[in-house]
């Protein structure tokens, strides 16, 4: 039977002082839970209501049973989904070698738009992400819902981005940039290889990441529009749609 202290920290794991002082985080729904439990993260503790034990449980025999009133008090949801599960915070790995197009994101600061990425680039077939330092914490339970499993797959590194960037491009590597003023994205013609550099929401890319941007891109305002400029996870879509696209769909 889970105990008083137990639900208290749990419910304190919503919040990134205890996630960081206890190394772990929240997992919460059902599909995030099939996806946590494929991918070697250590569960510390797996928690489900009886209706969702009733419904679903044959797929998580280890739950314990908890009350829906102590899943209320564990969950960040205002309809908690009925599953829960208590995860240590994977050892942060050094910055090794990446594949051939990895995503760079520069202050990302709103954890659906950092999980939303995150998912994005799986989905266009990336699996390296480098962060700034001052991205969001990727362990925020909001990043976490956005990524719909892709954080425990994607390798995300947190580094230093002029360092990195700047060795990328010693290397030969392109780096391309998402700037308001750029090379047309759809007119590029070459499958590219290297870096995509992605700003934060409010400020887009910093003046000191700027000199080791080699290809600024950007997305072309159509119509008209007045609108300043896209939500990051937005741009970032379009930028790898066009960028993973084959060159012989290239017009």
């Amino acid at each position: 039977m889970i105990t008083k202290n137990t639900l208290k920290q749990v419910a304190s794991l919503h919040q990134q002082k205890f996630r960081k002082e206890l190394g772990l985080f929240v997992v919460e729904g059902r599909k995030m839970a099939e996806e946590l439990l494929r991918s070697g993260l250590k569960v510390v503790g797996l928690y489900a209501t009886p209706a969702f034990i009733e419904a679903r449980g044959a797929a998580f025999p280890t739950a314990e049973t908890v009350s829906e009133a102590q899943m209320a008090q564990m969950s960040a949801f205002e309809t908690p989904p009925g599953i829960l599960a208590v995860v240590r915070i994977p050892e942060e790995r050094p910055l090794s070698g990446t594949a051939h197009l990895v995503l760079a994101l520069d202050g990302i600061a709103n954890p659906g738009n950092m999980g939303t990425l995150i998912r994005t680039a799986e989905w266009f077939g990336l699996h390296d992400i480098v962060c700034s330092p001052d991205c969001v914490e990727l362990w925020n339970p909001k990043t976490v819902q956005a990524t719909m499993g892709s954080l425990f797959r994607v390798k995300v590194w947190r580094s230093d981005l002029a360092t990195f960037l700047a060795e990328e491009k010693r290397s030969g590597k392109a780096v391309y940039g998402a700037l308001l003023e750029g090379e047309n994205l759809f007119h590029l013609q070459e499958k590219p290889e290297g870096v995509i550099v992605i700003g934060s929401e409010s400020h887009g890319i910093r003046r000191e990441i700027l000199p080791h941007i080699t290809h600024p891109i950007t997305i072309p305002r159509m119509g008209g529009s007045a609108t300043e400029s896209l939500n990051a996870a937005v741009a970032g879509g379009i930028i790898l749609a066009e960028l993973t696209r084959p060159s012989s769909l290239r017009p």
